[in-house]
């Protein structure tokens, strides 16, 4: 029993060292910063809040429904195909897109110093914060030219709220985040 007992203690203590407490905007901005730069769609994503996952869900659903029903159209199927090859993915997968998959599309196809969608550039690292509002559960933190991230304080600590039109309207192929005239 002893022995079962520990053996739980330390998948749990293993478990729990994996995952740090976000205990400050600051932090969840070095998380997400940190995920960033390296490129890692899943620890990104993992910083994100609830809300933003959900209404990104809610964009990436719409682009898997458009995905599923392909017109027989061989230009609307060549459209697909090449967009397919600049997610480095199949069509077939297209159809079954996850988040995760499109965060790491969208950070595969980032240069650095260029023009950022999921974070702008004045908010990679060294970013400095010139100002920080908090109330209740919410936070901001605004940078230079007037950029701003907001924040949503969770029981797993505080996570980062993105604009999921912005983020979804950037990182489709083929697409601008032009408004139409």
């Amino acid at each position: 029993m002893f022995r079962f007992s520990l053996a739980i203690f330390m998948s749990v203590a293993v478990i729990s060292c994996g995952k740090k407490k976000l205990d400050t905007p600051e932090a969840a901005l070095a998380a997400v910063q940190d995920a960033y730069t390296r490129r890692d769609a899943k620890a990104f994503i993992a910083v994100l809040s609830k809300e933003t996952l959900t209404e990104l869900d809610e964009k990436i659903e719409g682009m898997r429904s458009m995905f599923q029903s392909i017109p027989e159209n061989p230009q609307a199927a060549q459209a697909f195909e090449h967009m397919a090859k600049q997610m480095n993915m199949s069509v077939s997968k297209l159809k079954e897109l996850t988040i995760e998959d499109f965060i790491g599309y969208m950070m595969r196809n980032e240069g650095s110093g260029s023009e950022t969608t999921l974070l702008p550039k004045e908010m990679l690292p060294p970013a400095k914060v010139l100002r920080r509002t908090e109330k209740g559960n919410k936070a901001t933190l605004y940078f230079a030219d007037d950029e701003k991230l907001s924040f949503i304080k969770t029981e797993a600590g505080w996570r980062v709220h993105l604009d999921a039109d912005s983020v979804a309207a950037g990182g489709i192929p083929g697409q601008t985040n032009e408004d139409p005239e």
